[in-house]
């Protein structure tokens, strides 16, 4: 450390010290890495399949899982708001194809725009924040649905079984997002432990 107050470049700095050509992985810097669109896309896309094939017989209280709502928020908290925008209006746009009346590409469009605009105030790994963002996002969600069933097509009287379930996949979404968040942190802690 430099008390003297010279104006020396200190060792580390140099460009000549072997700290400088150290490789540094960005999750060591806290650099952000431009995420791959296309692995998104091709994620959400599985969670649909998955969700609209395997998933569809398993329900909790008539409370369906959805899988879209956890990638989307995490991919807002991690990639910002453009990128989860981006994926929640394509998800949502191919989830409307396959059935959804078109109560589905509002909704994950803003989720996926909310969680990016929190990524600059949170840190995206913390289990309460990512928990929390499911949660919002699933009411939200759900909400905008819900909206556009009764205002946009007319489909009335729906609200005592709307509510009913979306607490329960609000529940189900939550859970999913825990073992999801803990299961990257092993991986990552896993793989940070092999040797280079």
């Amino acid at each position: 450390m430099n008390l003297s107050g010279s104006l020396e470049t200190p060792e580390r700095l140099r460009s000549g010290s072997d700290s400088a050509r150290a490789r540094v992985r960005p999750e060591d810097a806290e650099v952000s890495v431009r995420t791959n669109f296309t692995l998104l896309l091709g994620l959400a896309v599985g969670a649909i399949v998955l969700q609209s094939t395997v998933l569809r017989q398993f329900t909790v209280h008539g409370a369906h899982l959805s899988l879209l709502t956890v990638l989307i928020v995490w991919t807002g908290l991690r990639a910002g708001s453009t990128t989860g925008g981006w994926l929640g209006l394509i998800s949502g746009l191919i989830e409307d194809a396959l059935g959804g009346s078109g109560a589905n590409v509002v909704g994950t469009m803003l989720i996926g725009y909310i969680a990016g605009l929190l990524s600059v105030r949170f840190f995206a790994d913390s289990l309460p924040v990512f928990v929390s963002g499911v949660a919002a996002a699933t009411w939200l969600r759900g909400t905008v649905a819900y909206l556009v069933m009764e205002i946009g097509i007319g489909e009335r009287g729906m609200f005592h079984r709307f509510s009913h379930e979306l607490f329960w996949q609000m529940v189900l979404n939550c859970v999913v997002a825990v073992i999801a968040l803990l299961g990257l942190r092993i991986a990552s802690h896993v793989s940070l432990r092999r040797p280079v």
